[in-house]
C-alpha cells in the first residue's frame, strides 16, 4: 500500500489545524475568565465609592469640589464595558487617584476616622484593589502563553489566515 504525499499533506494539515482550533479556544477561555475575574472584581470595588461618599458628605463642607470627580469616574466606570485590562487598569488608575484625595480628605477629620461604617467601607475598597492587583499576574502569565502561541501560530502561512492576534501585557 503506497499512500500518496497529497493523503499525507492533507492529514497534516488537518492536524495543524485542529490543534490550532483547540489551543486558541483553550486559551480563549482562559484569558476571558481571568479578564472577567479582574473586570468583576473592579466593579465591586466601585460599587462601594457611593457609600464613602455618602458617609463622608456630612463631614465635608465643600462636596461638589471634593465628590464631582469621583462621582464622574464612579459612573463612567459602572457604565463603560471594559473589553480590555489595561484600560480598566487606566480607569482605575484615575479612581484610585481620586479615592486617594479623599482619603488623605478624611485625615484631616478626626470625627470620621473613629466612624466605624467609614472604616468598614474604606477597608472594603482596599481590600478589593489589592485583591484585584493579586490576580493581575496570573493574567499575566495566560497573556505571554496566548502571545507565545500567537508567534508560533505564525511560524506558518496556514497560521497568517487563521485569526488571532497579540495581546498586551500588564
Amino acid at each position: 500500500m503506497h499512500i500518496s504525499l497529497t493523503i499525507v499533506l492533507t492529514t497534516i494539515l488537518i492536524l495543524f489545524i485542529a490543534t490550532y482550533i483547540v489551543i486558541y479556544i483553550v486559551l480563549t477561555r482562559r484569558i476571558y475568565d481571568r479578564e472577567q475575574y479582574v473586570v468583576d472584581i473592579f466593579l465591586e470595588k466601585i460599587a462601594k465609592i457611593p457609600a464613602v461618599i455618602e458617609v463622608m458628605r456630612p463631614y465635608v463642607v465643600d462636596e461638589h469640589l471634593a465628590f464631582d470627580l469621583i462621582t464622574r469616574l464612579h459612573s463612567e466606570g459602572i457604565i463603560h464595558e471594559y473589553n480590555s485590562i489595561p484600560m480598566l487598569l487606566e480607569h482605575n488608575a484615575r479612581i484610585n487617584d481620586q479615592y486617594a484625595f479623599l482619603m488623605r480628605l478624611s485625615m484631616a477629620i478626626p470625627e470620621l476616622q473613629r466612624d466605624s461604617y467609614f472604616i468598614y467601607i474604606r477597608d472594603y475598597v482596599i481590600s478589593y484593589d489589592r485583591m484585584m492587583r493579586k490576580w493581575l499576574p496570573a493574567y499575566n502569565i495566560v497573556i505571554k502563553n496566548w502571545n507565545q502561541f500567537i508567534r508560533i501560530k505564525n511560524w506558518s502561512i496556514i497560521g497568517y489566515i487563521l485569526p488571532g492576534r497579540s495581546k498586551v501585557e500588564i
